[in-house]
C-alpha cells in the first residue's frame, strides 16, 4: 500500500473552512480509481492540526495525481486557509489483519 499524507494547522478563525474545502475533498465525484481510500483526521488535542490521507493500489496512478492540477489546487487551498506543516508519501505493508467493527453499537 502507497500512500499521501497532508500535514495542516489553520488559524482557529479558518478552521471550519477548512474542514467544508476537506468535507468537498472527500465528498469529490473525481476520486481516482486506483485512490482507495480517503480520510481527514483532526488532532483530539489540538483541533486546528488535520491530516488528510490518501491510499492508492497503484504508484503510477498517484504519481500522476501528485503532479495535476487538482492535487495543486487541493495543497494551494490549504496554504490559504492554513499552513502547510508537510507533504509526505509512505509505502506500508499490513502485517496483520482484522475485522471492521461499527463502536457505536452497543452489547445489550
Amino acid at each position: 500500500m502507497i500512500g499521501i499524507i497532508i500535514r495542516a494547522e489553520v488559524e482557529p478563525d479558518q478552521r471550519h473552512e477548512l474542514i467544508q474545502m476537506c468535507k468537498s475533498w472527500l465528498a469529490s465525484n473525481q476520486v481516482p480509481q486506483a485512490c482507495s481510500e480517503r480520510r481527514v483526521y483532526e488532532d483530539v488535542i489540538s483541533p486546528t492540526c488535520l491530516l488528510l490521507v490518501e491510499e492508492w493500489s497503484n504508484e503510477e496512478a498517484m504519481h500522476f495525481y501528485l503532479s495535476s492540477e487538482r492535487f495543486r489546487a487541493l495543497l494551494g487551498a490549504v496554504k490559504v486557509l492554513g499552513n502547510l506543516v508537510d507533504l509526505r508519501v509512505f509505502k506500508t505493508e499490513v502485517l496483520e489483519g482484522g475485522t471492521v467493527s461499527n463502536i457505536s453499537q452497543t452489547k445489550q
